[in-house]
């Protein structure tokens, strides 16, 4: 029997981050998701907003 047939369904994305100054001179995350297998692109500001992206992108493919 495959492996592949026990296995749950996997995501591949490539993330690109890159701080911008913010107010009081703190750091504010921004971001680029791609998911590999479709090309879809996203992008987001913070951290919640990652998770946002990747759980949106996640549930496109289901």
């Amino acid at each position: 029997m495959a492996d592949d047939a026990r296995s749950p369904p996997s995501h591949f994305f490539t993330l690109r981050l890159w701080p911008e100054e913010g107010e009081d001179d703190e750091p504010v995350w921004r971001g680029r998701v791609q998911d590999t297998a479709s090309g879809d692109v996203r992008y987001f500001q913070g951290w919640e907003a990652l998770q946002e992206v990747l759980l949106f992108l996640m549930e496109e493919e289901s």
